[in-house]
């Protein structure tokens, strides 16, 4: 078993250095499906499918994909450029002093911005809903849900990240390669982003439950009227 999993890691290893966007926009859609996955397991979003006229839960949604294009196609992509360049500037070895400024430049860069692209995927795809074919109309409406979406969930979202970043950048910068920093913030924002996303649609259920209700009581005021 041992000899397979260095084998595998070994292979894993070599198709990184090969081909790295690659590798780890494949391993950021796999981490990134997973998270929707689990998410959607502990805030109860099934979908149901009827089988042969049985009725199966599962969490197989449009959803999923995105998340799996936003892990591969979006996330992955920016992290790993920022992060070259900022191995670029800082090329070890590193002084005490130069670890401390590569840890504050890229908590001050790619933190914020992967939480910005974070927030506002989860919010358009938790709430966006194509409902003509103008497409300035759909524009300004995705616009609209990504400044809620970040008015009301940025913040936590980044202060979650930067004490984690924080965390993760130290062990980083003192046990693993550069190369390998992508796919090893990929498994901790895995777990973070887990926690982060369940948060997000726990909101968004509110938000979508308290406007229904308002929608109920218009509607009970109208009839009374």
């Amino acid at each position: 078993m041992a000899t397979t999993l260095q084998a595998l890691n070994a292979q894993y290893l070599a198709y990184l250095m090969q081909y790295p966007l690659l590798t780890k926009s494949i391993t950021s859609g796999i981490f990134s499906g997973l998270n929707e996955t689990v998410s959607s397991i502990i805030t109860n979003e099934y979908k149901e499918t009827k089988v042969l006229g049985i009725k199966v839960k599962h969490v197989f949604s449009e959803k999923l994909l995105k998340m799996i294009i936003y892990g591969a196609l979006i996330a992955t992509p920016i992290s790993h450029n920022m992060y070259a360049v900022i191995n670029k500037i800082y090329k070890p070895p590193l002084t005490k002093r130069q670890k401390i400024l590569q840890l504050l430049t890229s908590l001050s860069t790619v933190t914020p911005t992967i939480s910005a692209c974070f927030v506002s995927w989860i919010s358009i795809i938790n709430n966006y809903k194509r409902t003509s074919c103008n497409p300035v109309i759909e524009l300004k409406k995705i616009l609209f849900i990504v400044k809620a979406g970040l008015k009301k969930g940025y913040l936590p979202v980044l202060k979650s990240s930067l004490s984690t970043s924080f965390f993760a950048l130290l062990v980083a910068q003192n046990f693993i390669r550069p190369e390998l920093w992508v796919v090893f913030f990929n498994l901790v924002y895995f777990v973070l982003g887990t926690y982060q996303n369940t948060k997000l649609k726990k909101l968004q259920k509110q938000q979508r439950l308290a406007e229904a209700e308002r929608l109920q009581e218009l509607e009970k005021e109208e009839k009374k009227n």
